[in-house]
């Protein structure tokens, strides 16, 4: 239902008018950096509660945008400034297009009268902008504003969510005009698939002897999380997800398996390649998601659920391509598959049950073993372990973080409970995300492994994350080094250069001195107690930050698999 703020006859600045839509549009967080106060900030303050959350950098803005928007669907709100203040924006809002997440950017721009005659830090924000965001508005009138927010808020999360971009230049700022009560955008009701492409899957999937089921963040998108559980326990199927999808089916379920590409584990990889029916939910299968492609069950048969028409058959072409949302589309088959008469195969679920469970039970084994130097599947399981149940697990990129992205070594708990980033993998976008997510969730708790290398792009925000009290645990993967770029020099005999740190950081040094608990991890006798420390402060308020010195180059079997093939070929 659209809402309209109360009509007055009284003429308002731009910024005011804007704020008077952020209010109308449910918005209670923006994250940036000031400009000029008169730029939004005094009309925040002013005339609403919406919290501006000072960062230290635009990039990081972004990121704790992302964030917000990924866990509640709508969109996060980020603040900017003409010339670096926009750039800085880039990075991340490419990252929540790629990423399906809605994130709405607005920028204090360069004055409009004088665009083209070299104004300080005049930038060409339209072709920046145009090809990382679903819509960019540079707005020359003032009076079109309401249209171009609510325009904005209903585009970043319609369809297949994304970012947007609405620049207003500084030398508006002064303006005033009477504007018409605002009316907040609305997205419409979800599409519902074909009945026949629906009835052709649902026959594929009735005739299945081994199905899968691939969910990407389509299905995350869609809160198809009770959806994708009814069907998976109906056939005996078992739940991969590519990374974006990771969070939409418990991680301890009796169907789950992992993920899939790069990131697949053993017994994953075994159940899947036995596969005949592949039902992929809200996936383009991208790269990273298929290994470029290389990964394909043999004999399967493929359906292809997407809201987005030009994803289907983007890469692999499907025997069923089934357009529409994807919650409403698995409701439809299961209605289909009851017309039909499929019936439960429990034989399957069990065997499906006891592989997933004994294969959690040989891994957290495998991990408790305490070795020297501390294996990083040491830390995952024992974080799994002692925070438990509501628990979001923020991705980073990386080599020694990539373990988190393995099944079962961390398994997310709970429906929800992962913010991965998208196919840019843009480094210390999930650190400092980190800050966002428990805002956002509060009510979570929020940890997020990342390597030394990502956390020295990110450790500035940890002051941040202290003076909001963001009670948030970054457990640092430290092997003194870019850890996945130096690997391919270990894989192909040649010296380790420019890719290690000779000056290694002292991050519990550096997480004190920004307000934050600090602890270094250098013995398996350890990693238990710190975990406990840092979940206890946490609970208090208090950012941790634990600092790991794990083994070098000690990473997933399948991960090792990949890169010698890749070497060897």
């Amino acid at each position: 239902m659209t809402t309209a703020s109360p009509s007055t006859a009284v003429a308002i600045s731009p910024w005011h008018a804007i704020v008077v839509a952020l209010k109308a549009e449910g918005v209670t967080h923006v994250f940036g950096l000031p400009g000029n106060p008169k730029h939004l900030l005094n009309d925040l303050a002013d005339h609403s509660d919406i919290r501006f959350v000072l960062m230290r950098d635009e990039k990081s803005a972004v990121a704790c945008a992302y964030a917000w928007g990924r866990l509640t669907g709508q969109p996060g709100v980020v603040f900017s400034n003409p010339g670096p203040g926009i750039t800085n924006l880039v990075t991340g809002l490419l990252e929540a297009t790629c990423g399906s997440v809605p994130v709405v950017a607005i920028a204090n721009g360069v004055v409009q009268q004088q665009e083209g005659m070299g104004a300080f830090q005049e930038l060409d924000s339209r072709a920046l902008m145009k090809p990382v965001t679903k819509w960019m508005e540079r707005v020359a009138d003032i009076r079109r504003l309401p249209w171009v927010v609510r325009r904005a808020f209903a585009t970043a999360r319609s369809g297949r969510p994304g970012a947007v971009y609405v620049e207003l230049p500084s030398d508006l700022a002064d303006q005033h005009a009477v504007f018409p009560p605002y009316v907040s955008s609305q997205t419409w009701g979800p599409t519902r698939p074909a009945a026949d492409a629906v009835a052709r899957a649902a026959a594929l999937l009735r005739g299945a002897r081994q199905p899968v089921i691939v969910c990407g963040g389509g299905a995350v998108v869609a809160g198809a999380a009770d959806e994708v559980a009814r069907l998976a326990d109906r056939l005996g199927a078992t739940v991969l997800t590519t990374p974006s999808g990771r969070g939409i089916y418990p991680e301890e379920g009796p169907n789950a398996l992992g993920q899939v590409g790069l990131y697949f584990t053993e017994a994953g990889k075994a159940w899947y390649d036995g596969a005949d029916v592949m039902l992929v939910l809200g996936s383009r299968l991208e790269a990273f998601s298929t290994n470029s492609w290389a990964l394909y069950p043999g004999k399967a048969r493929m359906i292809q659920v997407d809201i987005d028409p030009l994803a289907i058959g983007m890469n692999w072409v499907p025997e069923v391509g089934v357009v529409g949302d994807v919650a409403l589309a698995v409701r439809d088959i299961e209605a289909e598959l009851d017309r039909l008469g499929q019936q439960r195969d429990d034989g399957r679920a069990v065997r499906l049950a006891q592989t997933s469970r004994a294969f959690i039970e040989r891994c957290q084994a495998d991990a408790r073993e305490p070795l020297h130097p501390v294996r990083t599947r040491q830390m995952l399981e024992a974080v799994n372990r002692i925070f438990g149940h509501d628990t979001i697990l923020m991705k980073e990129n990386g080599g020694a973080d990539l373990w988190c992205y393995y099944w079962p070594y961390y398994r997310v708990l709970d429906v929800g409970d992962c913010v991965p980033m998208a196919e840019q993998t843009a480094m210390g976008m999930g650190a400092i995300g980190a800050i966002g997510a428990k805002m956002a969730r509060p009510d979570k708790q929020v940890v997020c492994f990342v390597g030394d290398g990502a956390m020295q792009m990110s450790i500035v925000e940890m002051a941040t994350a202290a003076q909001w009290k963001c009670g948030v645990t970054w457990v640092v993967l430290n092997n003194a080094a870019f850890g996945w770029v130096q690997y391919n020099q270990v894989l192909t005999r040649r010296p380790l250069v420019n890719t290690g740190f000779e000056v290694v950081s002292d991050f519990a040094a550096i997480a004190r001195a920004q307000g934050c608990h600090g602890i270094t991890v250098t013995e398996p006798s350890q990693v238990d107690d710190a975990v406990q420390q840092a979940r206890s402060l946490n609970r208090q308020g208090v950012p941790v930050l634990i600092d790991v010195h794990i083994a070098r180059h000690e990473y997933s079997d399948h991960f090792v698999a990949v890169h010698h093939e890749r070497i060897d070929h």
